[in-house]
C-alpha cells in the first residue's frame, strides 16, 4: 500500500486546454486463479505525472475572419493576431443559478458579452512578416454551421507566433507561459526601443497604478496588464534592466527603459495576463467524459466561438460552442481539439459522450438552428417551429478532423412555451450503433415501426433511439413514458438521463417520471409508483430488448414521500446515472428527496441526512430485487432559509470485478471517507459550498474507498451549492481500472501538483474565482493474475523441465517485475517477465519423485501481487540403479556384517538370503546384515513410478575364526656400529594348534626391506643399511586361513 506523498493533483482547463491530473491510489481486486482479499480501506498516494501543456496558437485557415493570422484561447479570453494588432476578447457570462436534475448546469443559453481590447502596433512597418514557430502535435478542427465549406480540419498549432520587422531592428513574439499570454519585443543591438508603441482602441482612459501595471478603463469595467519585465542575456544569464510603461498620446503607451548595453539584444516582456474583469464571472463547464481502450481521455463542454470582434465597441454579444478535446495517456499533450459552432449565434450544449474501439467519439446534446450536419445523415434540417432547442448526435473520427456523421434528432416542437427536446446521454456498441436517450416535447419525434411505444403520451416524454453506424437511419426509436395526469404543480414529463449497454445490445435507461402509469413489468422491484398521491418525481430503471420492441424489465426506483426542494422547485427522486457489470447487475445513482427511499440492511447510510441526498443502488440482473442500496450524502445547511442538498451523485462506472465507482459533489462535512482518502474534509464547508467526491463500493455494497476532492471556493452571489462550488459530473474507467472524473471548480486552491498544466488559478475581481473545467485521473493499484505451466509432466530424471509463469493485469496489459519460483517451499529463482508477461524457470536437478512448484508476482508501486495455483511435478528416474555391496563377496569370518547401498535418491532396498529373487514384498533393508554361515545375498532397489533395479548378488563364505598369534623380533647385535651388518629374526607362535605358516614382512621405519616365508615359525633378514641413532624395525605377520595376523617392533641403535 502507498502513503500520501503530496497534495492531490488536478489540472484546470478551459475548452481547448482541457487537461488532467493523476491521483495514484491503491485498491484491491481479486485476481484469478489466486483469491486475494480486499482491504477495508485504501491508502492512496499522489504523483505529479502530467507536464505543462504549452499555450497554443492556431493558424487561421478560415475558422475566423480573414484579417486574423493566428488565434489563441485561454481561460475567459480569446486572442486574435492580425498583421497590425492583437485583439483580446474577454468573455463575460451572466451567472446561471438554474441547473438540471443531475446537478449539471442547465442547458439554457450562456451567451453573454465580450470585452474587446484592441492592442494596435502604432506606427508599425508595412513590410512586417508573421509566422508560427515551434509546431505542436495537437490539431484543431472546426465544424461551423450546416455549410461544410465553412468547416476546417487539421488546423496546425504553434507554441509561438513571431512578427519580424515590426519596427526597424525590433521583432515581436507572442507565446504562452503557465497558461498566461506573453509577448516580447526583441530589440536588436543599437536599435531604438522607443519605437515600440501600443495603441488601445475602444478604451476610455489608460492609467498606471502604484505597481506600474497598466489599467485600461472602460465604462463597463477595468482590465490590467502587468508591468513589463526587461532583460538582456549574458553568459546564459538574464540581466535585468529597469523598465516600465510610458503613457503617450491618448490611449497609447510606450516603454521607458533604464540604462543597458546597447551592443547586445534587449527583451521587453510585458505579461498579457488580465487580473480583473467587470466584477462578474466567466464560466466554463465540462459536461461529459469518456476514456478509450488506450487510456486517452476525451472531454466535452462549452466554449466560446471563434467569432472575431469586428467593431470598436468594447462589449459584444457572443454565443457558445461545443468543444471536444482528446488528451494523450499521460495528459502531457493534446491529440486534438474539435469545435462545433452554430452559424446563427445559437448556443450549442453537449450532454453525452462515448468512444468506440477505433477511437471515434460520439457526441450528443442540444442545439438550435445552424448546427453542422453531414450530407446523407438521418436528419439534416432543424425542424422546430418555435426556435427552441432540439437534439443532435455527431460522430467524430479518431483524429478529430472529420465528421463521420452529424444529425439533428428531434421533431417540430410541442405546446408548452420554452420547452425543448434534449438528447441527454449516449452509448455505443461494438458495431458502432449509437444509442441515445433524452426527452422531447414533439409528437412527431422520429420513431420506428414495431418499436415499443410509437406514440407520445404526455407533454414531455422520454425516448430511446438507436442510430445505425453510418448515422443515416434509425435501427429503432421509441418513446418511453406514461399517460396519466401529472400531480398538481408538476410538469407532465418523463425524462431519460442515462443509458448503458450490455454485450447483447440491450439498453438500460435511467431517468425520472411524474406519472403513475409509467410502464413497468411484472415482478419488477417496484411496479407501482411509490408516491402516487403526492407531488414529486420517481426514478426509473428500464431495460429494453435488443430490438427496441419490448421491455425486459422496468421498475420505479424511489420513495413515497419526496419532501425536499429540488432544483426546479419540485421534489422528487431521480436516476441520473446507470451502469451494468459483466453479470448483468444494474447500478443506478442519483438524487433522492424521499425519506423512505428503498435501502438494504447492509447500507452504509440507511437514512437521509438532508432534504436531498444522493443514492447508490444495485439491482439484480432481473430487476426484481436489490443487491444493495444506500443513501450517500451527509448533513446539509440552509442558505437564506433554503435547504441545501447534502450530496448529488452524478455518475457511476463499474469495473470487471463489479466494484462501483461513483462521483458527484457534497456540501456535507460528514460525507463518508475512508482512512486512505487523499482529502478527508470538505474544504469549502465554511462557505456553505461543495467539494467533489469519488467513492468506490465493492460488489456487496461495502465502502472500499471514498475521498473529498476540491478547494474552498464559492461564486459570490450564488445562493446554493449547485452553482457555487466544486463538483464532479462524470466518472469513467480505463481498461486498467483507473478512475477518471471531470467537473468544474471555483477554487483557487483546488488540489494540483507541481508541474501540472495550470498550477495557478486566475481569479476574478472578487475574492473567489470563476468556474473552470478539471479532469482528474485516480490511478489505482492494478490487480494481477499469475498462471503456471510445466513443459512436461511427468519428466525423466536428469532432463530439463521448463516452468512458465504468465503474469497479466486483470484489466488487460502486462505488469513489469520479477516472478519468484518456489520448489517444495523455498524460493529458488527470481525471473523478470518479458514483454508478454512470461517468466521461464528451467531446471534439470529435480530428484525423482513429486515436487510442488509455485510462481508469485510481487506487489509493487503499480500492481498487486498474485500467486499461481500449485503445480505438482513428477520426476521419474527410468530404471532404478542396481544396488551394490561395499564389502565384495569372498571369504569372511563368522559374525561379520555386510551393508547394501544404492545411488538412486529415495530408493528402497529389498533383499533375500535364501537364494530367491527379491521383490518389493521381500525383507526391507534397514541396516547391515549379520552373517554367521556361508550366505548368498540378493537385493533390488525400488522407487515408486520407476522400473525396479536389476538384482545384485554377493556370496560370502564364512570360515572359523583365526587362531591368535604372537610375533617377537630380535637383533643379532644391538647396539651396532655404522656399516656393520645386523641380522633380525622374527618368531611367530600360535596360541594353539600347529606352528604358524605364511610370511613376515620386515620394515625399517616406513621402508620395506622384504617379505620372508616362515620356516618352523621363524623368518630372518640381514641388512647393513642402517643410520646413526635409533632405527625402528618392524616384523609384520599377515596371517593365513587359520592364524590371525600379528606384529612386533624393535629399536636398533647404531653408533658412529
Amino acid at each position: 500500500m502507498k502513503t500520501l506523498t503530496s497534495c492531490a493533483a488536478a489540472l484546470l482547463a478551459l475548452g481547448q486546454f482541457a487537461a488532467s491530473a493523476q491521483i495514484s491510489s491503491s485498491s484491491a481486486f481479486a485476481s484469478q486463479p489466486t483469491q486475494n482479499s480486499k482491504p477495508s480501506a485504501l491508502n492512496p498516494a499522489v504523483t505529479a505525472n502530467f507536464a505543462k501543456l504549452p499555450l497554443s496558437f492556431e493558424a487561421n485557415q478560415g475558422q475566423t475572419d480573414s484579417q486574423v493570422r493566428f488565434v489563441s484561447r485561454g481561460q475567459g479570453y480569446s486572442l486574435f493576431l492580425t498583421n497590425r494588432e492583437a485583439v483580446l476578447a474577454l468573455h463575460k457570462n451572466e451567472p446561471q443559478p438554474v441547473h438540471g436534475r443531475d446537478g449539471k448546469p442547465a442547458l439554457s443559453a450562456k451567451a453573454g458579452k465580450t470585452a474587446v481590447v484592441r492592442m494596435e502596433l502604432d506606427g508599425a512597418s508595412d513590410g512586417l512578416r508573421v509566422v508560427g514557430e515551434e509546431p505542436l502535435p495537437g490539431k484543431s478542427n472546426y465544424f461551423i454551421g450546416s455549410d461544410s465549406s465553412k468547416w476546417h480540419t487539421n488546423v496546425p498549432t504553434y507554441s509561438r507566433v513571431k512578427y519580424t520587422g515590426v519596427y526597424p531592428g525590433i521583432d515581436l513574439v507572442y507565446y504562452g507561459n503557465q497558461q498566461q499570454l506573453e509577448y516580447d519585443f526583441v530589440v536588436a543591438p543599437n536599435a531604438d526601443p522607443k519605437q515600440a508603441r501600443l495603441h488601445f482602441a475602444g478604451a476610455d482612459k489608460l492609467k498606471l497604478n502604484h505597481d506600474g501595471d497598466l489599467e485600461i478603463i472602460a465604462k463597463e469595467g477595468e482590465i490590467a496588464f502587468h508591468k513589463p519585465v526587461v532583460y538582456q542575456m549574458k553568459d546564459g544569464q538574464r540581466q535585468p534592466v529597469i523598465g516600465s510603461f510610458r503613457l503617450l498620446a491618448k490611449n497609447t503607451v510606450g516603454f521607458e527603459l533604464g540604462s543597458y548595453d546597447r551592443s547586445r539584444e534587449l527583451v521587453v516582456d510585458p505579461v498579457l495576463a488580465y487580473s480583473t474583469y467587470l466584477g462578474g464571472t466567466q464560466a466554463e463547464y465540462a459536461e461529459a467524459l469518456a476514456v478509450d481502450q488506450d487510456a486517452n481521455v476525451y472531454v466535452t463542454g462549452e466554449n466560446y466561438s471563434t467569432d472575431f470582434p469586428l467593431t470598436k465597441h468594447p462589449l459584444e454579444k457572443t454565443s457558445t460552442a461545443v468543444y471536444l478535446t482528446k488528451l494523450n495517456q499521460t495528459g502531457t499533450a493534446l491529440d486534438y481539439s474539435t469545435y462545433f459552432v452554430s452559424d446563427v449565434y445559437n448556443t450549442v450544449s453537449p450532454t453525452g459522450l462515448a468512444v468506440d474501439a477505433a477511437g471515434d467519439a460520439y457526441l450528443t446534446g442540444a442545439t438550435g438552428d445552424g448546427f453542422p450536419t453531414t450530407s446523407g445523415a438521418f436528419q439534416t434540417a432543424y425542424k422546430r417551429t418555435d426556435g427552441n432547442d432540439t437534439g443532435f448526435v455527431a460522430k467524430v473520427n479518431s483524429t478529430g478532423s472529420a465528421l463521420v456523421y452529424s444529425t439533428y434528432l428531434g421533431g417540430s416542437g410541442g405546446h408548452i412555451k420554452y420547452e425543448n427536446g434534449y438528447c441527454q446521454a449516449i452509448a455505443v456498441d461494438a458495431e458502432g450503433n449509437a444509442y441515445v436517450t433524452g426527452y422531447t416535447d414533439s409528437a412527431d419525434f422520429p420513431v420506428t415501426k414495431g418499436a415499443y411505444q410509437t406514440t407520445k403520451k404526455s407533454e414531455l416524454s422520454a425516448f430511446v433511439t438507436k442510430l445505425n453506424p453510418e448515422g443515416t437511419g434509425l435501427v429503432y426509436s421509441t418513446f418511453l413514458g406514461g399517460t396519466s395526469v401529472a400531480p398538481l404543480g408538476e410538469i407532465p414529463e418523463d425524462d431519460g438521463y442515462a443509458i448503458v449497454l450490455n454485450s447483447a445490445g440491450e439498453a438500460y435507461v435511467g431517468g425520472s417520471t411524474v406519472f403513475t402509469d409509467f410502464p413497468t413489468t411484472a415482478n419488477a422491484f417496484q411496479t407501482v409508483k411509490p408516491s402516487p398521491g403526492s407531488s414529486g418525481s420517481s426514478g426509473f430503471v428500464t431495460k429494453l430488448n435488443a430490438a427496441g420492441s419490448g421491455l425486459v424489465f422496468s421498475t420505479f426506483l424511489g420513495g413515497s414521500n419526496p419532501v425536499g426542494t429540488q432544483n426546479f422547485g419540485q421534489p422528487g427522486d431521480f436516476v441520473v446515472g446507470v451502469a451494468v457489470d459483466p453479470q448483468g447487475n444494474v447500478f443506478a445513482v442519483g438524487e433522492a428527496s424521499s425519506t423512505d427511499f428503498p435501502v438494504t440492511s447492509n447500507a452504509i447510510q440507511s437514512t437521509a441526512e438532508s432534504t436531498l441526498d444522493g443514492f447508490v443502488t444495485k439491482l439484480d440482473p432481473t430487476g426484481s430485487a436489490l443487491v444493495y442500496s444506500t443513501y450517500l450524502g451527509g448533513t446539509s445547511f440552509t442558505d437564506g432559509g433554503l435547504p441545501l442538498p447534502g450530496a448529488v451523485v452524478a455518475g457511476v462506472a463499474v469495473n470487471k470485478q463489479g466494484d462501483a465507482f461513483v462521483t458527484g459533489h457534497t456540501i456535507a462535512t460528514n460525507f463518508p471517507v475512508t482512512s486512505g482518502a487523499i482529502q478527508r474534509h470538505n474544504l469549502a464547508a465554511s462557505k456553505k459550498s461543495t467539494n467533489a467526491f469519488l467513492t468506490e463500493f465493492d460488489p456487496g455494497g461495502s465502502l472500499l474507498y471514498s475521498t473529498y476532492f476540491g478547494g474552498n471556493g464559492k461564486v459570490p452571489g450564488y445562493s446554493d451549492a449547485y452553482d457555487g462550488g466544486d463538483k464532479a459530473i462524470a466518472v469513467a474507467l480505463d481498461s486498467l481500472g483507473n478512475a477518471y472524473i471531470a467537473g468544474t471548480t471555483i477554487s483557487s486552491d483546488f488540489p494540483v501538483t507541481p508541474g501540472a498544466f495550470q498550477t495557478q488559478y486566475q481569479t476574478s475581481i472578487d475574492s473567489d474565482g470563476i468556474h473552470t473545467t478539471f479532469v482528474a485521473k485516480f490511478a489505482f493499484h492494478k490487480p494481477t493474475s499469475t498462471t503456471l505451466v510445466g513443459s512436461s509432466n511427468p519428466a525423466v530424471l536428469g532432463t530439463t523441465v521448463k516452468f512458465t509463469a504468465t503474469a497479466t493485469l486483470v484489466y488487460g496489459g502486462t505488469p513489469v517485475g520479477d516472478v519468484s519460483f518456489s520448489v517444495d517451499g523455498p524460493v529458488v529463482a527470481h525471473i523478470p517477465v518479458d514483454a508478454s508477461g512470461q517468466a521461464v524457470f528451467s531446471t534439470s536437478t529435480l530428484s525423482a519423485g513429486q515436487h510442488t512448484i509455485t510462481a508469485r508476482f510481487p506487489e509493487d508501486t503499480d500492481s498487486y501481487s498474485s500467486s499461481s495455483a500449485t503445480l505438482v511435478e513428477t520426476i521419474t528416474g527410468g530404471q532404478v540403479a542396481t544396488p551394490f555391496f561395499p564389502r565384495l563377496g569372498g571369504t569372511y569370518h563368522s559374525g561379520d556384517k555386510f551393508a547394501i547401498e544404492d545411488s538412486t535418491p529415495g530408493a528402497t532396498i529389498y533383499y533375500t538370503v535364501d537364494g530367491t529373487t527379491p521383490t518389493a514384498a521381500s525383507t526391507r533393508y534397514t541396516s547391515p546384515i549379520l552373517i554367521s554361515t556361508t550366505t548368498t545375498i540378493k537385493a533390488i532397489a525400488v522407487v515408486s513410478g520407476d522400473t525396479n533395479s536389476a538384482v545384485a548378488t554377493a556370496t560370502y563364505t564364512i570360515v572359523p575364526a583365526a587362531v591368535t598369534t604372537t610375533t617377537s623380533l630380535t637383533s643379532s647385535t644391538n647396539p651396532s656400529t655404522l656399516g656393520d651388518a645386523v641380522t633380525f629374526t622374527a618368531t611367530v607362535t600360535a596360541a594353539s594348534g600347529p606352528t604358524p605358516t605364511g610370511a613376515v614382512t620386515f620394515k625399517n621405519d616406513s621402508v620395506v626391506l622384504g617379505t620372508v616365508p616362515l620356516t618352523g615359525g621363524k623368518a630372518s633378514i640381514r641388512t647393513s643399511n642402517l643410520t646413526v641413532g635409533g632405527n625402528t624395525f618392524a616384523a609384520i605377520y599377515t596371517g593365513n586361513a587359520t592364524d590371525a595376523a600379528s606384529a612386533a617392533t624393535i629399536t636398533q641403535e647404531v653408533a658412529q
